[in-house]
């Protein structure tokens, strides 16, 4: 099984659990090599004070005028000491002093030390841990060597019974450590369930819940918080599209009932040329309104999925402004406003679809058209600026406030719904510019002031513009 397939709280317990796995393996490790360094001290001090001990009946029998031999006194010396039999006394060339009928063994001790200052070693005596120490003493005013040796089995003793009692409590304290790690990981995690159990209860009707934010500033509360964020944009965009779904299906649903209601009046018995034209032209009107709604539904889904095929080549922005303001500049007249434009003296070129610049143009201008008053003005400008080609809608319009400007490329948002009847807003034309916009690379920005009018511009890079699909995709 993969760690990807084990849940999170499994995932803690098993962390816990090495977690206290190496740590009691450090403070046993730990434990067990500081245990064996203090019995090894303590052995080499008591092998010290022998040898201090041995020195002092020395002395003290000199001192009472004792005439027995060196080796009688070592003799007896070693018949009233505990491991009196594990010394020996050797003169600096190797010969023996003590004992004499043991000459020929030796332990084997310290090969190539003159051992002036005390060294220890452990060895083997009679198959038995032991430790030795070696030590240079004046003995008769003679130098010699001097072995003392004590036996290691007690120390090995309570060092094997610490061990076993490490190994033995180990599992004990890894089953405890796995029980303490689940409930710690469930105590844990209580915040996320919570969480969860407040999440799965939101759906589409109930958009205006949100989750419940721990106390605790942590991960789970910036999650939380994350959410609640989301869900709040997830609210708006909601209920942007709601209402927008049932103005157009009003819209819709208006526009189908004046041309059924034309057409069954102009069945119902003859009429004019005249009266015919009036019904079609009135028919014509309503289809249009219906296809700029349907038009704009049909981009809004090609921006969302990408099915546009980009097709950039050079093109002409001063003919292209031209162009698109001849494309409306009946309507403009028809409305009673002075549509005109401004160009350089040279010609500027970018990278760009041609479609798709025709389209962003012509909802700007459209835009400009549409809340502009009668003998109100509109200008086309081109210009450019440092790197960056620039295009901009200017009118004498009624403009809009701080909050609108803010909002007014947002998909489905409309600052007045009441105008759509009129105007056949749909909420979706500035959103689909700006989708225009950024698919060339381009900063689409409106600056306006309410009652005087509105100036909406492109900024084109003139060097890195994207050249595929591919790019575009990409940046989306």
């Amino acid at each position: 099984m993969s760690m990807g397939a084990i849940s999170v709280r499994a995932k803690l317990m098993l962390l816990y659990l090495l977690v206290t796995f190496l740590g009691l393996s450090a403070f046993g490790m730990l434990s067990y090599g500081a245990l064996r360094y203090s019995l090894l001290q303590g052995k080499k001090t008591h092998l010290q004070g022998r040898e201090d001990r041995l020195i002092s009946l020395l002395r003290e029998n000199k001192a009472k005028g004792v005439t027995q031999p060196l080796s009688e006194q070592l003799r007896n010396y070693a018949l009233v000491t505990h491991e009196g039999n594990l010394f020996h006394v050797h003169t600096l060339d190797g010969g023996f002093i003590f004992p004499i009928e043991d000459a020929s063994h030796d332990w084997g001790l310290l090969a190539g030390q003159n051992c002036q200052t005390a060294a220890f070693d452990s060895i083997l005596i009679d198959g038995k841990p032991a430790m030795v120490m070696c030590h240079q003493i004046l003995v008769d005013g003679r130098a010699v060597l001097l072995h003392i040796g004590g036996t290691l089995e007690e120390e090995h003793y309570i060092l094997l019974k610490y061990r076993n009692a490490l190994f033995l409590l180990m599992p004990g304290l890894l089953i405890l450590s796995s029980v303490c790690g689940y409930f710690l990981s469930r105590f844990a995690l209580k915040p996320v369930d919570r969480v969860t159990r407040a999440a799965l209860g939101i759906g589409i009707s109930n958009l205006s819940e949100r989750l419940p934010v721990p106390p605790a500033r942590d991960e789970i509360q910036r999650l939380a918080i994350a959410w609640n964020q989301l869900l709040a944009k997830l609210e708006a965009a909601v209920s942007r599209l709601s209402q927008f779904s049932a103005d157009a299906s009003h819209d819709l649903r208006t526009s189908m009932t004046v041309m059924l209601a034309t057409a069954q009046l102009s069945l119902r018995r003859p009429r004019s040329e005249e009266e015919y034209r009036d019904a079609l032209e009135k028919i014509v009107t309503e289809c249009r309104t219906g296809s700029t709604l349907l038009d704009a539904l049909l981009s809004l889904t090609q921006s969302d999925n990408f099915m546009h095929e980009f097709a950039f080549k050079k093109i002409d922005l001063c003919a292209l402004v031209i162009s698109g303001c001849r494309r409306v500049e009946d309507l403009a007249e028809s409305s009673g406003i002075l549509l005109d434009w401004h160009l350089p003296t040279e010609t500027v070129f970018i990278e760009g679809d041609d479609l798709l610049l025709q389209r962003l143009l012509g909802i700007l201008l459209d835009n400009a058209i549409r809340y502009t008053p009668v003998d109100g003005e509109i200008r086309a400008e081109v210009s450019t600026e440092e790197e960056y080609a620039l295009v901009a809608v200017r009118d004498t319009g009624v403009g809009m406030t701080e909050e609108v400007r803010r909002r007014v490329f947002d998909r489905f948002y409309q600052a007045d719904l009441r105008e759509r009847k009129s105007s056949a807003g749909s909420g979706l034309g500035l959103s689909i510019g700006r989708w225009i916009a950024d698919a060339h690379a381009a900063e689409l920005t409106v600056r306006s002031t309410p009652l005087e009018g509105s100036v909406f511009e492109i900024r084109f890079p003139l060097k890195a513009s994207p050249t595929t699909q591919e790019s575009m995709l990409t940046m989306k």
